[in-house]
């Protein structure tokens, strides 16, 4: 059960203001209202503007693209947005890598609230957000800590859907679709219904799938084993999902009830001989409530509350009998109030609490029970000066760490950890023409250390490792390590990140470029120490100040009506300060894509090269490049009050091999090979 917190809160507020000069005739002043660029609403921002309005990079997945994109994971299906890639244990396990960030410093929530699961703690552990009945999916690609917590210093995904329904809808919807892939025999059906009766809405969704072993062109390991399917890549995913809400002219409260059942196995090399490998059994059961209140004739635009109750349990399987278990009980708060005021004066201020406990089970566990309580004050706030919209905000936040049973060579004890955060940003969007915009965005956050990176000590199956938290003095003297906790050695990092961006509309041409410089401090990372404890290799995380800087870049043509020509090209360098490379960062990518849309039927054909990296940190070895062909075609049929989309998309046309650098397994995982995806959509 939760525990009782004691809540200590500092206000801190910083506040910028910038006088800039106005454009002497008026008719130059492109408005957000007039301007041409995409204009999508970003929830995940809690003004709720459009990509437009935003300082800082935004790219958001909906409609028939994000259709065509949704695969088994959220890693998966947004591996080919720009700055987004995947870290890839396997198609499930699958997690996002943000201009090369990932794990604890990239934050997967669900409509704003996080997810519950464990999957910041193993590469080879699922997030349970699902792709396939959501709306749109949200990438804030940067620092985003002001409204989400020092979890999400490298970005935001938020995976937005209808469970608790905002609106009451016109007339009843209905959705039903289906797929299968040729690669695993992989088949899935899924459904959504939303409908209302005067003050109330409801919504239901489901999804079942289930699929074999992938199948991957022909790949040979060290030991000369060789194989034409990932070992142990099946997997099977239940998922059902009620809400309802009660909606009135000034509001909503809504509530919610989602459970989630998969089991899934962990990737294995080729072997001479199949033997029953590792998987892993999931269940997750979440309550959430969400509720609005918009007053009459205040200042006050709105005020909400959030909360999330999530009791999430997995047990990884060895030769058939539970291993290890890890259980997580989390309870996330949050609270805001948005206001208005004269002369384009715009805001918001809230609350945001999390609660969690977190244990693991067995004989293999390899971080000790810990309790995590955070609670933190935010403010963002906004204001247009004629050409110019400038945006500022602040969050304090209070960390700790409870840890019970800590164990190294001296014994075992009880710990506690108190880190203190602070973070704040500034961002510029500066109407340069109608349709043309040039932004700024400037943060500095700082984030603590999650519990496995400052606690670990002993065999990851996840990691195939022996690994060892940030706060411990490790040495290792003829074959004997010895491994003694120092809690002085864990600090915060701290991020400096500065982001500069254009985009704009050119007759039939639309154009984005991000330019991005982060200087972390005390990064934490898993380093590679060179030898074995209990015949596992040593990784411990440690931490220096690192520097990450790149590109990020998209050019599409509107030829005809019918006609588009996308080119997609990012690439992310992270080194060290004393010299050095950071590991597991992916390398440079370039794809173009054509489409094609006519009234009934529209395809797509799309090409996306993965460079060689060879910058390497300490005893990592490079991985070589690739490059993947796509092709698709959808169908539209409206016949009556029925709307039906049929689609195929033919991936990895030329059965290409290609391995993952960004993966803790990328030897024995290559990607899957050519696969036919056949699907259907019914709406009504």
């Amino acid at each position: 059960m939760f525990r009782v917190a004691k809540i200590s809160f500092a206000v801190v507020t910083v506040l910028a203001q910038s006088q800039l000069a106005y454009a002497e005739n008026a008719e130059t002043i492109a408005s957000a209202e007039d301007s041409k660029l995409e204009r999508i609403e970003v929830r995940a921002y809690g003004l709720k503007r459009e990509v437009v309005e935003m300082a800082g990079p935004v790219t958001v997945l909906s409609g028939e693209e994000l259709l065509r994109r949704t695969d088994i994971s959220i890693g998966e299906t947004l591996k080919y947005e720009v700055g987004v890639h995947a870290n890839y244990y396997g198609p499930v396990a699958s997690r996002p890598v943000i201009r090369g960030l990932d794990g604890a410093r990239v934050q997967v929530v669900h409509n704003g609230m996080g997810t519950g699961d464990v999957s910041r703690e193993g590469p080879d552990h699922t997030i349970t957000a699902d792709a396939v009945t959501a709306q749109q999916i949200e990438v804030l690609r940067g620092p985003a800590t002001l409204l989400y917590g020092s979890g999400a210093i490298g970005g935001v995904i938020n995976v937005v859907d209808n469970r608790i329904p905002q609106q009451i809808p016109q007339q009843s919807d209905t959705i039903l679709q289906t797929r299968f892939g040729t690669a695993a025999s992989d088949r899935s059906l899924s459904f959504a219904h939303d409908n209302g009766a005067e003050l109330f809405a409801w919504h239901i969704d489901g999804n079942l799938r289930k699929g074999n072993d992938y199948k991957v062109p022909l790949y040979q390991n060290d030991a000369g084993d060789s194989s034409k399917r990932l070992r142990n890549s099946w997997s099977e995913h239940q998922v059902l999902n009620l809400g309802s809400s009660y909606i009135a002219e000034r509001g909503f409260v809504g509530v919610s009830y989602g459970v989630i059942k998969t089991e899934y196995g962990l990737p294995e090399g080729p072997a001479a001989e199949y033997e029953e490998g590792e998987y892993i059994k999931l269940n997750q059961q979440r309550v959430a409530l969400a509720s609005e209140y918009r007053p009459v004739d205040s200042l006050w635009q709105s005020v909400t509350a959030d909360i999330a109750l999530t009791d999430y349990d997995h047990a990884e399987y060895e030769g058939g009998q539970p291993g290890t278990e890890f259980l997580s009980e989390a309870l996330e708060l949050r609270s805001t109030a948005t206001y208005e005021l004269a002369e384009s004066w715009r805001g918001i201020v809230g609350y945001h609490g999390n609660l969690r406990d977190y244990q693991a089970l067995g004989d293999e566990t390899f971080t000790p029970n810990t309790d995590t309580d955070s609670h933190a004050l935010f403010m963002l706030h906004e204001k247009r000066f004629g050409v110019v919209k400038l945006e500022f905000g602040s969050r304090y936040e209070q960390l700790i760490h409870q840890a019970y049973e800590l164990e190294d060579s001296l014994g075992s004890r009880d710990l506690e950890q108190k880190f203190n955060l602070f973070s704040w940003s500034f961002g510029a969007v500066y109407d340069v023409q109608p349709n043309q915009q040039l932004t700024l965005s400037y943060s500095q956050a700082q984030r603590a250390p999650a519990a496995n990176e400052l606690y670990a000590n002993g065999i990851h199956i996840g990691t195939r490792s022996y690994e060892i938290g940030v706060g411990y003095d490790v040495s290792n003297t003829n074959g004997v390590a010895q491994i003694i906790h120092n809690p002085n050695l864990a600090k915060a990092e701290q991020a400096n990140n500065i982001d500069l961006g254009w985009r704009g509309q050119f007759a039939d041409v639309s154009t984005n470029i991000n330019l991005f410089y982060n200087q972390i401090d005390n990064y934490a990372f898993l380093a590679n120490l060179g030898f074995e404890i209990a015949d596992f290799a040593a990784y411990q995380y440690q931490q220096q100040n690192a520097r990450l800087h790149g590109i990020e870049a998209s050019i599409s043509w509107q030829i005809t009506p019918e006609h588009q020509v996308t080119l997609i090209g990012d690439t992310v360098v992270a080194r060290l300060r004393d010299g050095g490379y950071l590991p597991r960062v992916p390398s440079y990518r370039l794809g173009a894509e054509y489409a094609y849309r006519a009234d009934s039927w529209g395809g797509q054909l799309g090409l996306t090269h993965y460079g060689k990296q060879d910058r390497l940190a300490e005893n990592e070895t490079p991985t070589a490049g690739y490059t993947v062909a796509e092709a698709g075609v959808n169908y539209y049929l409206d016949w009556q009050q029925y709307e039906l989309m049929a689609f195929a998309k033919l991936q990895n046309i030329t059965n290409r091999l290609g391995f993952v650098h960004s993966s803790f397994i990328k030897e024995d995982a290559p990607l899957p090979g050519r696969q036919l995806v056949l699907g259907l959509r019914l709406n009504f």
